[in-house]
Formats: C-alpha cells, sequence, structure tokens
C-alpha cells in the first residue's frame, strides 16, 4: 500500500484501520495489524498564500467570528487539501499529512478526527453519518440527530445500560458481503458537564476537549465510563433522534425506504462536502442498498437524563 507499507512507527486502530504516524493522538487502540494509514507531520506548509487566495473546491457554511469559512477544500496534485485556521491537512491515498503551525492538539484533532477522516472514508466508499452508535449482543444501533439531538446521550444511556460503545460523533457503515457494519472509532466520549456528572458523578477532573468549550473528554473502557467494542458489528437499526421538550412519552415509528434515503444524506457527517466532490451519486447507490436491508426508525423521546433509563429500555426491546 506505498508509503503506508513501508511505514514502520507506532501503529494505533482508529475507525477500523491500523493507523501510524507522528500525529499526536490520544484516543486510539494500540494495534500490531499492517498499516493502513499514515498521518504525518510536515514542517512545511501545504498551501500558498495564492493557493488560499484561489475558489475551493468546498467551503463549510460555518464562520468565525471574523465571518470566514472555517474549513475549505483545496484541490491539489497529491492530494486535496484542508485549510483551517489550526492548520492543513492533505489527504492522498494511504497518507494525511497535517501542517500545524501552533499545534493546538484539541482542536487539531477535532478537525482530523471530523471533517478530514469523513472525506478520506467517503472516498474509500465508506459513508458516515454525524451520528453515534453502540453494540447490544453484536448488533449495532445508530443514533443520528442534529446539533442538540442528543445522539451522544442516547449512546451514553444504552453504554450504562449494558451497550458497548462503537461510536460518539461520527458513525463509520461498511458494506461486507450484502450485509451491512459499523466500525468502531476510538474508546472516548465527548460529554458536557452535567452530562458527565450524571453518567459519572463528576466532571472538573476531566481533561477539557478544546481550551475554548466546556466539553469533557471522557475514556470508555478499561476502568473509564462502560465499554468499548473494537470489532465491527452488524448494523440493526438507524434511528433518527429527536429530543423534545414537552414530550412524556417515547415513540417509534418506521421511516419509509424513500424518505430514509433522504434523511440519511442530511444526517451525512459532511452532506455538502461528498457533493461539492462529486460523490454523491455512488452514495446514494449505497444508501439505497442500505435501507432496503436495515431498517430506519424515527425516535422522538422527552427530555432529561432521568428518562435515558426509559429511553434505553425501549429501544432494547425493539432490537
Amino acid at each position: 500500500m506505498g508509503a503506508a507499507a513501508d511505514f514502520l512507527g507506532r501503529r494505533s486502530r482508529l475507525f477500523g484501520l491500523t493507523v501510524a504516524g507522528d500525529f499526536p493522538l490520544s484516543t486510539s487502540l494500540q494495534s500490531p495489524g499492517p498499516v493502513d494509514l499514515v498521518i504525518s507531520r510536515s514542517a512545511q506548509p501545504l498551501l500558498s498564500s495564492e493557493d488560499l487566495e484561489s475558489p475551493p473546491l468546498y467551503a463549510s457554511a460555518l464562520r468565525d467570528k471574523n465571518g470566514a469559512s472555517v474549513g475549505r477544500l483545496y484541490e491539489k496534485p497529491g492530494g486535496a487539501v484542508f485549510h483551517f485556521r489550526e492548520g492543513d491537512f492533505r489527504v492522498g491515498a494511504d497518507v494525511i499529512e497535517a501542517y500545524l503551525p501552533e499545534l493546538e492538539s484539541g482542536l487539531a484533532t477535532l478537525r482530523l478526527l471530523g471533517p478530514v477522516f469523513s472525506y478520506w472514508l467517503e472516498l474509500k466508499g465508506l459513508p458516515t453519518l454525524h451520528a453515534s452508535a453502540v453494540s447490544v449482543d453484536n448488533r449495532s444501533i445508530v443514533f443520528a440527530s442534529r446539533h442538540g439531538g442528543g445522539k451522544s446521550g442516547l449512546a451514553a444511556g444504552l453504554v450504562e445500560a449494558g451497550a458497548c460503545l462503537l461510536a460518539d460523533d461520527m458513525a463509520v457503515l461498511e458494506e461486507t458481503e450484502g450485509r451491512w457494519e459499523v466500525r468502531s472509532s476510538y474508546p472516548l466520549m465527548r460529554m458536557w458537564p452535567d452530562a458527565a456528572q450524571h453518567f459519572l458523578g463528576y466532571y472538573t477532573d476531566l481533561p477539557l476537549v478544546q481550551w475554548d468549550s466546556e466539553k469533557r473528554s471522557v475514556a470508555v473502557g478499561e476502568g473509564g465510563f462502560g465499554r468499548f467494542q473494537e470489532a465491527p458489528s452488524p448494523l440493526a437499526c438507524i434511528y433518527l433522534a429527536t429530543r423534545a421538550e414537552g414530550t412524556d412519552s417515547v415513540e417509534i415509528q418506521p421511516v419509509p425506504r424513500s424518505q430514509a434515503v433522504i434523511e440519511l444524506i442530511r444526517h451525512s457527517f459532511s452532506p455538502r462536502l461528498v457533493e461539492a466532490v462529486g460523490l454523491q451519486p455512488a452514495r446514494l447507490d449505497r444508501l439505497a442498498r442500505l435501507v432496503r436491508s436495515v431498517p430506519v426508525r424515527r425516535l422522538v423521546y422527552p427530555s432529561g437524563f432521568e428518562r435515558l433509563k426509559e429511553v434505553a429500555s425501549q429501544i432494547l426491546r425493539a432490537i
């Protein structure tokens, strides 16, 4: 596999891949296997000032305090390059190269584990959803939601009930021999202080996800919160989750296949990016196959951590 096959550095397990390199990753598991991907640091900028003045292939709709897009993608020889305030990432076939001038590692790591990895995985034909995922008796359940929809809380509630965490924030789907699986990501969850207080009983000693946010990093398994499953798990169901104020009951309804495909596109991790780089047609075919074999359900549930045990119980009964 080119550069990846020749790399003899430290190996880690991440999104079902064996990753090697000198990027500071504290979220991954050790792996002795052959290398699938190298993530390396560059001492030189990956984009020139002229590059940054040219029209990008894609620009994030999210804006910083100055009104600039928080992320842009430029087509370059050797692989497209993401530009963020924290640094640049060149995405190649088996190498991701990072230039981090200030090494604000928390936010730089979030960029890598979010849009950068999502793009690399989508290029490999692996759909990514903005979702959490757990495994119950080696069957995976995915919770996709809009921002604030409670996908991490649902996953934590299921983990507290005995499920194993597969992913928090981005779920990677893979079609293998006619069936769909969810790849495991890394043994960590990101919780707001009130969620950490509820599930762990404390939060002040937990590390911040990034310096300008109160969100905390919560280790899963190995003496941390709950259990983490390293192996992929067959996909049993996808829930489109909505946490509703004023609702006192848990509602679970099937979503018709035609609507399910549209909803999964909306809940993709990087929907506009996928469309901008021309990956949407092949992705639509994959999602159409997915909804023919995996049920998609709409979940509306009451707000409040105290209600999560009831929600978890109903979800477990519905598997």
